[in-house]
């Protein structure tokens, strides 16, 4: 639950903004709560664990001057990490204090872990961060960033351009392990060298992956940034021939809803993977609309506006363009957080692995308990139990299982047929998505409850 003592403070907001800020997390709140994939999930205690990616743009040091983010910002970005048990940030820049501020938002228990920044032209001094509630996700004291060994690095003994960061958590019954990713995008054309090179990242880091979940019989799961395109390009094929499973239901992830640059995908121990839902969560339909523009527009940076000497806009639809497309991804990013639930709570499933069934069919008497660990080093002999009696003992009944708080699909295929790809990739060609795009707004606006008609005086 996030803090709101801030929004009191006239330090830092005045009455006005006050008012804004509220009403904004109210519908933010409100979003949050319809149903998935639109709305995430309530958290729960232990039946399910809710991971979250998020490239937060340039979090936040503001070389490119459209900011810094204002404290309304931080308070809409506090409130949707809160959503998730534990979610991965690419793009949190060297200045720390940021982050740590929307963690004092998000109030005790949570914290982070993160990495050096990245070095190096393409490095942007980024770190990668992985943020989480310590009351529900346990470090399991591992950490560390992954580096190419010699004989795999790139063309021109390249290493990652920023440094996957691999760490180790538990939640409940789940142990697993999460690498956070953000690969080199390079030019878009395939047959680039920019585009192979961000191809044979991913293929790399798939491939390692994969192997130290098969040695080490552990559940990794990579997730972050890959800069996919689709679900069938050659950067989403590199990810999922390892074995890598995604989600029953893919999101596009950037803010137009185009591409599926952010992926969540799994490498599991048999039956520990159970998908519950997913979605990617569009800030946007709530928080700096197109109709805020008149609120916002005092605000923007007159570095990036055409201004006229009365401080008016000299083309007022170029500048809503700037405020609508540009500078409010820097106020939130240009990328919408991706999630996926899980169900983390494998007790029925354990208690049921002691059954034996012979017992279903003759009974057996309670037995003495066995000797404590202290009676045996004090030497005591355990009693003499008598034989049992030879009247026949009834079986025992098949116990009640409590019905499941969460229920969800088991893990798909890991591999995508050459048939269905093919018929996705038709259909994008088609102009599918584009159908199911107005079709989703089409029922939006028809789902839209109705005023009821002002009385006549």
């Amino acid at each position: 639950m996030v803090w709101y003592t801030d929004l009191r403070n006239p330090k830092l907001f005045t009455a006005a903004e006050r008012d804004w800020t509220s009403r904004r997390l109210l519908d933010l709140r409100a979003q949050i709560a319809s149903p998935a994939p639109r709305g995430i999930p309530r958290r729960t205690k232990d039946a399910s664990l809710i991971i979250g990616t998020w490239n937060i743009r340039d979090f936040d040091n503001n070389k490119f001057r459209h900011g810094p983010r204002r404290q309304e910002s931080l308070h809409y970005i506090a409130e949707i990490l809160s959503c998730f048990d534990v979610c991965a940030l690419q793009e949190v820049n060297e200045d720390l204090k940021p982050l740590k501020d929307v963690i004092r938002l998000m109030g005790p228990g949570w914290d982070f872990i993160a990495t050096d920044v990245t070095t190096g032209p393409s490095g942007n001094r980024e770190r990668m961060t992985f943020v989480y509630d310590s009351r529900k996700v346990r470090f399991r004291n591992i950490a560390g960033e992954i580096v190419l060994p010699k004989h795999a690095l790139l063309p021109g003994e390249q290493q990652f351009a920023r440094t996957p960061f691999l760490v180790s958590f538990q939640a409940g019954w789940f142990k697993f392990s999460l690498c956070t990713v953000h690969i080199y995008f390079g030019e878009a054309s395939k047959g680039s060298d920019g585009y192979q090179r961000r191809v044979q990242e991913i293929d790399y880091l798939a491939r390692e992956m994969a192997g130290r979940a098969d040695r080490e019989d552990e559940n990794y799961i990579l997730l972050g940034d890959f800069n996919i395109k689709n679900p069938i390009d050659e950067t989403m094929q590199a990810l999922t021939k390892a074995g890598f499973q995604l989600p029953p239901d893919l999101y596009p992830s950037n803010l137009l809803g185009t591409h599926y640059y952010d992926q969540i995908a799994f490498r599991t121990r048999k039956d520990e993977l159970t998908f519950l839902s997913a979605g990617a969560f569009n800030w946007a339909e709530t928080l700096f609309r197109p109709e805020h523009y008149d609120h916002y527009a005092p605000v923007l940076p007159e570095r990036h506006r055409d201004l006229g000497e009365d401080g008016a806009p000299k083309d007022k639809a170029k500048d809503k363009d700037y405020y609508s497309k540009r500078w409010l991804t820097w106020q939130m990013s240009d990328h919408l957080p991706l999630w996926v639930e899980l169900a983390i709570d494998f007790s029925d499933a354990h208690l049921l692995g002691n059954l034996d069934p012979e017992f279903e069919t003759a009974g057996a008497p309670a037995q003495i308990e066995s000797l404590s660990e202290d009676a045996q080093a004090a030497g005591l002999e355990p009693p003499v139990v008598p034989a049992p009696a030879k009247a026949r003992l009834k079986g025992r009944r098949a116990p009640k299982i409590a019905p499941p708080e969460k229920k969800g699909t088991l893990a798909p295929a890991p591999r995508m047929t050459f048939r269905e790809g093919w018929r996705i990739f038709w259909w994008v060609a088609g102009g599918g998505m584009d159908r199911m795009r107005k079709m989703r707004d089409d029922k939006t606006k028809t789902e839209k409850p109705k005023q009821a008609p002002k009385a006549k005086t």
